[in-house]
């Protein structure tokens, strides 16, 4: 005898202040930080007043097992790939309906350099493109490709001093939003988050070549170039067909914008092969 549709799960989101328990853990909430298609994210301290954030995920146009299947992954993903230039993550468990990744909190993301009184990409180019690139090599070594790297999920992150905690100044930077990557050989040519970002293999496999690991290195040329330059740029899928990016690349200084100019190379076979090889050629070494 049919019941009718089943009632869909009534979903509780976290309130500021509330502490929610995890097992031996306990997780303080603090204020919303942002909200999307995907769910939610909250600032929240742990019982080490750890500063972190958790990232709930819930049933929006997919069903609930979608959902979960898209939090396993990511959970697979960012427990798989633990290293100090990749966004960490603490703890995952499904609660009130809803799936939670709690994660340490960055500072920001790159895009926030931009706006300081004496930016100089000059002074920051080697730093960001050290991490960054040594974040991607870790994956590909792990067969895995990010396929998604942009300036707004390469985050900035003051280093805590035990002996001076409210007095930290040193920087590093790490790739975050590993939920969208993939083993390599899952890869598809998907677009990426930001339009002017998307690799011309993914515009045109036919003519460039397939998406993959390079794909995770065409990415890493356009976030230095954007630091390199001071600005976000912004390409059309015509500019980027016609390898304006390179080109643009090109005019800067060398070692730096020979360099950057390798990895926006439009066919894939003519890039930088690897992550470390991209980062030699930035340093001539």
């Amino acid at each position: 005898m049919s019941t009718g549709p089943a009632t869909p799960p009534v979903i509780r989101w976290p309130q500021t202040a509330e502490v929610i328990e995890h097992g031996p853990n306990r997780y303080l909430i603090g204020e919303a930080l942002g909200r999307g298609s995907y769910g939610a994210t909250y600032a929240c301290t742990d019982q080490w007043s750890n500063s972190l954030v958790v990232k709930v995920l819930v049933p929006n146009q997919q069903t609930y097992e979608q959902v979960r299947v898209n939090w396993q992954r990511e959970i697979t993903s960012l427990l798989t790939l633990r290293h100090p230039n990749i966004t960490y993550v603490y703890d995952a468990f499904e609660l009130s309906h809803t799936f939670h990744i709690v994660m340490e909190r960055c500072g920001g993301s790159v895009t926030d350099l931009f706006s300081l009184p004496d930016y100089d990409g000059d002074d920051w180019l080697l730093p960001i493109a050290r991490c960054m690139l040594q974040a991607i090599g870790y994956m590909h070594d792990h067969g895995y490709v990010h396929k998604d790297i942009h300036l707004r999920n390469l985050f900035w992150t003051y280093v805590r001093n035990e002996l001076m905690p409210d007095n930290s100044q040193s920087v590093t930077f790490k790739i975050g939003d590993l939920g969208v990557s993939r083993l390599e050989e899952e890869i598809r040519n998907d677009r990426p988050t930001i339009p002017w970002m998307v690799a011309p293999e993914v515009l045109d496999a036919d003519r460039f070549g397939p998406a993959g690991r390079q794909t995770d290195i065409y990415h890493a040329g356009l976030v230095l170039l954007a630091i390199a330059m001071g600005i976000e740029p912004s390409f059309t899928a015509e500019e980027i067909l016609e390898a304006v990016p390179q080109k643009t690349a090109e005019q800067l200084p060398p070692p730096i914008g020979p360099a950057i100019g390798w990895a926006l190379q439009p066919h894939v076979d003519q890039r930088s092969f690897t992550a470390f090889e991209f980062w030699r050629s930035l340093t001539l070494r």
